[in-house]
């Protein structure tokens, strides 16, 4: 039986603004990624941007009711704002974020759909969790584990975290794996020595 290859595309690109170092205002990119004749969203954004996520949605041909899996790297509100939309999806969550009832609690490396898997990035929070993907190239869809290219550019783990040691070695795990990193808040990009 042949295997068709996962695909990822970017929904909603997400974004950060510092205003003095600090962030003020924050979405998380919304990616789709479609595998065995299922659609995953990975994260949802911020509550305030569900408008232009319906938006961009119906832009790209997809009904909310069609994704089947909506994973949340993390619970933070910028990265789970919008995930009433999906009401026909299953969640996922890692267990140490104490996800609601309902919610497909994992706690470590999981395999949800042919070239898709769940793993575990603490560091940012302690249940932080990638969606790495074996589509045409090895994407790591990795929330605030890598939440810029800049932390990438840098090696530097996020700002915001539980443990600057365990997040470096998730962004460290991340960048080992992956070709193409999909950051928390921003354009996805490739990891340069995987060229």
């Amino acid at each position: 039986m042949s295997f068709s290859r996962p695909t990822v595309r970017i929904i909603r690109e997400g974004y950060l603004v510092r205003t003095g170092g600090a962030v003020t205002d924050a979405s998380s990119t919304v990616t789709m990624v479609e595998s065995a004749g299922a659609r995953i969203v990975v994260d949802s954004g911020s509550p305030r941007e569900c408008g232009l996520l319906k938006d961009a949605l119906e832009s790209a041909g997809i009904a909310p009711g069609s994704v089947s899996h909506l994973i949340n790297t993390h619970l933070h509100v910028d990265h789970c704002g919008c995930n009433e939309l999906f009401e026909k999806a299953r969640v996922y969550a890692h267990a140490y974020e104490s996800p609601p009832v309902g919610v497909v609690r994992i706690s470590e490396r999981t395999r949800l759909l042919p070239g898709v898997e769940l793993v575990p990035t603490p560091g940012h929070t302690g249940g932080s969790i990638s969606v790495f993907v074996t589509a045409e190239k090895r994407y790591a869809i990795c929330g605030d584990a890598i939440p810029s290219k800049g932390n990438y550019d840098s090696l530097v783990p996020p700002a915001i975290n539980i443990d600057p040691k365990l997040a470096l070695q998730s962004l460290k795990a991340i960048v080992g794996w992956a070709e193409v990193v999909v950051p928390g808040h921003g354009p996805p990009f490739e990891v340069l020595a995987k060229k």
